[in-house]
């Protein structure tokens, strides 16, 4: 669809690279699609240029890139950014009718002072909440004084946010139960597959080419509270019915990951298993199903904490719609969204078993196979298009406009 004489005219804000975040590619597309003019002010890496049309999608990348640090670090990432887009924003206030600004930090809401001020809408993604995230990362309780600054930029960013969108239910029921946004101006839209890009029928399900071997394919961050270790110390334990087991790691941002990623080579010597530990470089949005298809089993196995509780990955919606058969840890999100009989869970710790769901799964193909066909249940219900429409509902509540579809000629 080409752009429409109505279209809207809209920013997304996010501190991260635009190409490898699916939530915001999906979001910006499906806008194009429906004819919008939208941009995208994003992190640069050192590879890409500083401007760019992507699928109908206007990205400019700002002089800041992404790197691993601590408390000072993210700060002053944050800060800048947050200057670099206010900067931005001010001067092109007029030109939008929509920002819409992603978190982490939720302080980056901000940087559409200007557009709010004269009436434009700032809707506010809130992907994680940040005092979750940051009791996770830095091992603290929510109830720590050092919380308490996160907590109260929290609670200024959603107020000042036109509306917030929440990435589950979950979050945003726990948003509406401590005052930091009200009912009626939150929504939650769910990171859901892509299923134009996530197609079993396009990439179905095959396993491994070599047929005795037994992949488990880990796809994303590599840190402890994502509890990639526990994909390594499982090996031991399941290679002892599974000879040809291998753990297959994709790292999210393998420039900034250099440390955990040694202490998990470390791990694999110290247990006897470095052999059977695989990583490879980071992949592009579009070869990870070809990937996925390739693998025996999806594995999402974090630590338990306040946040991993809450959080869905949304490599699992995607292992899923992919047809793969998911080993997870047990969560509350977890259970919340699949059946018993839709995905393996474990307790975090249980390594074996751990080991007993994939010997199950290597002895009983079929019972895998048929598991993964019932997860797609789960597809289908929360589909993006599903998604999609509650956003572009809230769009149009902001805005006054018709935004799914262009108004019939008259």
């Amino acid at each position: 669809m080409g752009e429409r004489s109505d279209a809207l005219r809209v920013c997304m804000v996010v501190h991260a690279y635009y190409e490898g975040d699916a939530r915001v590619r999906r979001y910006a597309e499906s806008l194009a699609v429906l004819g919008h003019r939208v941009e995208v002010l994003a992190l640069r890496a050192r590879d890409k240029p500083k401007r760019e049309q992507l699928r109908g999608v206007e990205v400019h990348r700002l002089p800041l890139s992404r790197r691993r640090g601590g408390t000072l670090r993210y700060l002053f990432e944050y800060l800048w950014f947050t200057l670099l887009c206010g900067i931005v924003l001010t001067w092109r206030c007029r030109r939008y009718d929509v920002v819409h600004v992603h978190n982490m930090p939720d302080f980056l809401v901000f940087a559409g002072l200007l557009p709010r001020l004269l009436g434009r809408a700032v809707v506010l993604d809130v992907h994680d909440l940040m005092p979750e995230v940051y009791c996770s990362k830095f091992k603290t309780s929510v109830r720590h004084p050092g919380i308490w600054p996160i907590r109260v930029q929290e609670w200024l960013s959603h107020r000042f946010a036109s509306a917030c969108v929440f990435a589950t239910e979950r979050f945003r029921s726990e948003a509406v139960a401590r005052g930091t946004v009200r009912e009626g101006d939150s929504i939650a839209c769910m990171n859901a597959a892509d299923t134009t890009l996530f197609d079993a029928k396009r990439h179905p399900w095959r396993g491994p080419e070599d047929p005795a071997r037994f992949s488990l394919l880990y796809l994303g961050t590599v840190s402890h509270r994502h509890g990639v270790d526990q994909c390594v110390r499982v090996l031991p334990l399941a290679a002892q019915r599974i000879p040809g087991i291998r753990l297959v790691i994709h790292c999210k941002l393998a420039e900034a990951e250099g440390k955990p990623l040694q202490e998990l080579k470390d791990l694999a010597a110290e247990l006897g298993v470095a052999e059977r530990v695989e990583i490879g470089p980071p992949l592009l949005l579009q070869d990870v199903p070809a990937a996925m298809s390739r693998s025996s089993v999806g594995v999402f196995t974090p630590h338990q904490d306040v946040h991993i509780d809450m959080a869905l990955s949304l490599k699992v919606p995607e292992f899923v719609a992919m047809g793969v058969p998911v080993v997870a840890v047990r969560t509350s999100i977890m259970q919340s969204l699949f059946r018993d009989d839709e995905v393996l869970l474990f307790e975090d710790g249980d390594h074996q078993r751990f080991a007993d769901h994939l010997v199950h799964l290597f002895e009983d193909p079929d019972a895998g196979r048929a598991m993964a066909e019932r997860a797609g249940r789960f597809t289908r219900e929360r589909s993006w298009d599903n998604e999609f429409a509650g956003y572009v509902r809230l769009l149009e509540r902001l805005t006054g406009r018709a935004v799914g579809a262009a108004p019939a000629a008259s």
